[in-house]
């Protein structure tokens, strides 16, 4: 009987601790785990090809690299939406328990159905982080700022789109769509192969960013002060509406565009290529250049993990 007691004591007392103690990685000496959707569109032709399977092997090598680096896990899932339905619209991000949203760039997320939208909104809102490349950092902003009536009709129908859908508005920024004007220079006769000709260059470009150094903690301390050579991607972010400073968190500029690149041109130097924000209790990072898909530079590519990083409230592994 005494040691029936005993038993029950103990039982009894391991319980207990089991729950008040704290569930983290460290109490039980595990590498935290970092659940990443990379969310692509059906509809968006940049998905469909060759060079989207390309971009998340090279996506997911970075994480690979990564690991090693930083004593952490990544588990990776790929999420695919038609344009009524799919992973993101019936509710996946959630019962998946996904940290962050990578939203790798093409053209999808500039024309998306209201569920989609609301969906990635409501992720982020209550504790998620979304990540916005190339053209998704456009998808993720305000909109676009300094595009005319005629380059806005010639690239809905290059890309076969009504009209451009309404951005998420996560954070408090613009696409700066003024240097539409020497990529598609003739927006009439020949978009199609303008466009073409400005993307088949941007894996060749080599431009470099300036990341900030900044007053308080940085996701990028490493690289305060320093120029990065990057791959760029889509059209850098200005400021965004004075009125919605009044109701959106700050944004902050992590990095900006020291020396452009062909297909681009000087007067995008000095503008943001890389910010971060705050949206209700998620956060963000837009980023029109592609840091991830910068092969063979290192320093790129860790730019990339350590925004993820931040992302998913694992910060404290960076240092």
């Amino acid at each position: 009987m005494k040691g029936k007691k005993l038993i029950q004591i103990f039982l009894t007392l391991s319980l207990v601790l089991f729950f008040l103690l704290p569930q983290s990685a460290a109490i039980f000496d595990k590498e935290p785990v970092v659940r990443v959707a990379i969310i692509r569109q059906e509809w968006d032709i940049l998905d469909k090809g060759f060079s989207a399977r390309v971009h998340t092997r090279l996506i997911k090598n970075c994480f690979l690299m990564a690991e090693k680096k930083y004593d952490v896990k990544f588990r990776v899932f790929e999420f695919w939406d038609d344009w009524d339905h799919g992973h993101v619209q019936r509710g996946a991000l959630r019962w998946r328990n996904i940290d962050v949203i990578v939203a790798p760039g093409g053209v999808g997320g500039w024309y998306t159905p209201h569920q989609y939208r609301w969906n990635i909104r409501r992720f982020v809102r209550t504790g998620g982080g979304f990540y916005g490349i190339c053209g998704d950092s456009t998808f993720g902003s305000l909109g676009v700022k300094n595009l005319d009536l005629m380059h806005h009709r010639s690239i809905c129908k290059v890309l076969g789109f009504e009209t451009l859908s309404p951005m998420l508005k996560l954070a408090n920024v613009y696409t700066d769509a003024s240097s539409i004007d020497y990529i598609i220079k003739n927006p009439i006769l020949s978009p199609k192969f303008e466009m073409m000709q400005f993307l088949s260059k941007l894996p060749f470009s080599r431009g470099s960013v300036h990341c900030k150094r900044l007053l308080s903690s940085s996701i990028q301390e490493p690289y305060e002060g320093k120029n990065v050579r990057v791959m760029l991607g889509n059209a850098p972010l200005v400021e965004g509406s004075t009125v919605r400073k009044l109701t959106m968190h700050p944004v902050k500029t992590i990095a900006f565009f020291g020396r452009a690149d062909d297909p681009y041109k000087k007067t995008i130097n000095h503008k943001k290529a890389i910010v971060s924000t705050t949206f209700g209790l998620g956060r963000v990072i837009l980023s029109p250049i592609h840091a991830e898909a910068t092969i063979g530079n290192r320093r790129a590519q860790d730019l990339f993990v350590r925004n993820v990083i931040w992302l998913s409230k694992n910060e404290e592994i960076l240092n």
